[in-house]
């Protein structure tokens, strides 16, 4: 039980242990964390936010990503193969939370290592002499590439000016359709400011549109749906896609991706922690949201609307109450958001149901 944990640094390195014997396990995360300590997940969630100031995912994702970085160090592996053995499904997935927590791409890890010592050997092998001859060489360099600057760069920067104060292009997105899209800046990233609502890859490649309630749940590949089967409900609410759309990595408009479970952690951290961060990203009002819509503020423009969902049975949740935002790369992930609270919360479903999209600009 967790009494037993009274230091904070021998539970920190029980929560480790438990998670490195797990390392290679894709599915492992909060509820299996929690089972093998003998406690709840919310006790877990709050002791390690207590001490941490991080959430079980992130404390999990980290925990990953710090053993990744010491078998890139100490072996001849490829990125790829390290990415499995840490337990992400996703190479491509690895390597953004890689690049995200440590500054630099897997793929340099190496490089990054060894440049680092030839640095290091330089600077204690070079005589004053040859360090003075270099400064020189230095004060050359800068000063021919301030003049560049001046002369080249500094025009070109002036018309990039000139389009960015005429807005175009800035906050408008475009996906495969034609369909338009707001983008919001919130924190370090770039959001959607609606739903996904396109009905084709961004290759052109159609999505099979189903609204049988029967042939839904018998999918094993991408497929989408209006809320209700009402296309009326397209301009408001976007499109609602099962899971498998979004594991293509066509989904989003070139440029743009599904909102991953990381992104929406980056998210909710700025937005104040999940207890709140719903409030702020609902739309405010009961113009979509049935009442109360507790704590909806919409304090950043995001302006999350409550298109429901569907089921492995085909059929639809209430317009009104809730929505779901899938959030790869784990199967059956989704962000949920309620009427009647502040909160977001991480649910774990299935591939065959449908909730709606948000795409984030690429890093």
């Amino acid at each position: 039980m967790i009494e037993h944990h009274t230091n904070d640094k021998g539970f920190i390195s029980k929560l480790t242990d438990i998670t490195l014997a797990n390392l290679s396990n894709e599915s492992f995360g909060v509820k299996e964390l929690a089972h093998e300590l003998g406690i709840s997940h919310h006790i877990l969630r709050r002791r390690l936010h207590g001490i941490t100031n991080k959430t079980i995912n992130q404390f999990i994702r980290e925990t990953r990503l710090q053993k990744a970085l010491e078998m890139l160090q100490n072996g001849n592996v490829k990125a790829s193969d390290v990415a499995y053995k840490v337990g992400f499904s996703s190479p491509a997935y690895f390597n953004t939370c890689f690049h995200e927590f440590f500054g630099y791409p897997p793929g340099q890890v190496k490089r990054t290592t060894n440049n680092n010592s030839k640095e290091l050997n330089s600077i204690h092998v070079k005589s004053k002499h040859e360090q003075n001859r270099s400064l020189k060489r230095t004060s050359i360099y800068i000063s021919s590439g301030i003049i560049l600057l001046a002369v080249i760069v500094f025009p070109i920067y002036s018309i990039f000016i000139k389009q960015s104060s005429s807005g175009a292009g800035n906050n408008i997105v475009k996906d495969v359709d034609g369909n338009i899209y707001h983008a919001v800046t919130i924190g370090s990233q770039v959001w959607m400011a609606e739903d996904l609502k396109t009905t084709r890859y961004n290759d052109g490649t159609p999505i099979p549109y189903v609204t049988d309630t029967a042939e839904w749940g018998s999918l094993h590949s991408g497929a989408y749906c209006w809320a209700n089967n009402e296309e009326s409900n397209k301009t408001i609410y976007g499109a609602l896609y099962n899971w498998y759309t979004t594991n293509t990595g066509k989904l989003c408009p070139l440029g743009w991706h599904v909102s991953s479970n990381n992104d929406w952690e980056t998210l909710i951290n700025h937005c104040g922690g999940w207890e709140i961060a719903g409030g702020k990203l609902k739309e405010a009002g009961t113009a979509h949201w049935e009442a109360p819509n507790v704590g909806a503020t919409n304090e950043f423009g995001f302006g999350a609307l409550p298109a429901g969902g569907r089921d492995c049975n085909g059929k639809f949740s209430v317009l009104g109450r809730d929505l779901g935002y899938w959030c790869p790369p784990r199967c059956g992930d989704f962000r949920s958001l309620c009427s009647d609270r502040t909160w977001i919360y991480l649910t774990e479903s299935v591939a065959c149901e449908a909730c709606c999209v948000r795409c984030v600009k690429d890093y």
